[in-house]
């Protein structure tokens, strides 16, 4: 069986006005997912990245350490959800990013109060009461996903693949793979590590695997601040 390796973006820029970007952190954590890859052997024939920009800074950071690689192709299928609207539609108050910075000044513990606030609006989500509110639903967004994985698939010649992505994704890819219950899967996704690898096993009948999840050993050999989740 072939293998495609998920790997979630390096830190982003929380509660900065372009969050998309990657921090300083981000780009070296880029950097170790490229030195894990190399360790590991991976020649991947196809290199696939989502259209964001974390995830196109986190690709170019491993390639400065990574050289074995085919085609990059970009597919916007696995694009993050759009985390600005599931937050609006929970707490319409915070429509506009300047109105959660605001509020955030206000708070002791800013990134706790930011995953209290987030969860709850995850959760409004996913249970499936508004999905009419949503600009993508839970059930679109992970039916997005898992045909951006079908259509990788069957473009990939049975070669390994490695996808840059985000943690959604690897959430709902997680989901599938494992039967997971809508709320275990976000369980699973509160405990994502920048730069952390998930694999996949597959074959061109179908069959897809999750062989591992979250691998973050090449982030905690660097030291404990490269162990983040947002």
């Amino acid at each position: 069986m072939a293998k495609i390796y998920l790997v979630r973006h390096g830190q982003a820029s929380f509660n900065k006005l372009n969050y998309d970007q990657l921090s300083e952190l981000g780009h070296q954590q880029g950097e170790l997912i490229g030195q894990a890859l190399t360790q590991r052997g991976v020649e991947a024939g196809q290199v696939v990245v989502g259209k964001m920009q974390r995830h196109r800074e986190t690709m170019v950071a491993a390639q400065r350490h990574w050289p074995s690689y085919g085609q990059v192709r970009e597919h916007a299928g696995f694009n993050e959800f759009d985390s600005d609207d599931v937050i609006a539609c929970a707490f319409p108050q915070f429509k506009y990013k300047a109105a959660i910075g605001a509020w955030l000044l206000t708070q002791k513990n800013k990134p706790k109060a930011f995953q209290v606030m987030f969860s709850e609006a995850i959760q409004r989500w996913i249970e499936g009461h508004h999905n009419n509110d949503y600009i993508e639903s839970w059930p679109i967004f992970t039916a997005r996903i898992e045909a951006a994985l079908a259509d990788v698939i069957e473009q990939s010649n049975g070669k390994d693949i490695v996808v840059f992505t985000s943690g959604g994704p690897v959430t709902a890819i997680a989901r599938q793979c494992l039967g997971l219950s809508d709320h275990h899967a976000f369980e699973l996704n509160w405990t994502l590590y920048n730069a952390g690898i998930s694999q996949l096993l597959y074959n061109q009948e179908g069959k897809i695997s999750l062989a591992s999840c979250n691998e973050h050993h090449h982030l905690a050999q660097a030291g404990k601040a490269f162990l983040t989740y947002r």
